[in-house]
């Protein structure tokens, strides 16, 4: 299985029960296409190095988890692209 970690930004007006929501949600999309392990870290609200959508600070989130298929990537990919609260996405394939 290879190893990879996925972080979003969420934005910071988004209020804490609907990104509580969006955070269960992306993590169901891995849990649910065969990926094991993973992990949630909430890093916070934290300053953007520079401004996205006119915002200056984000809500971080990384998820590491371990998938062959990548169709829950793919998935992850096109919610993320399609969710106004997110503004950056992105995944690392980590080495072995």
């Amino acid at each position: 299985m290879n190893k990879y970690e996925a972080m979003y930004i969420i934005r910071p007006d988004v209020n804490e029960e609907d990104r509580k929501a969006l955070i269960a949600e992306i993590s169901a999309i891995f849990t649910s296409r065969g990926t094991s392990e993973v992990k949630v870290n909430e890093w916070g609200l934290r300053k953007l190095a520079y401004e996205i959508d006119e915002c200056k600070e984000g809500y971080y989130v990384v998820l590491s988890f371990e998938s062959e298929s990548p169709e829950a990537l793919n998935e992850y990919d096109r919610v993320s692209n399609i969710r106004d609260a997110i503004i950056r996405h992105i995944v690392v394939k980590l080495p072995k």
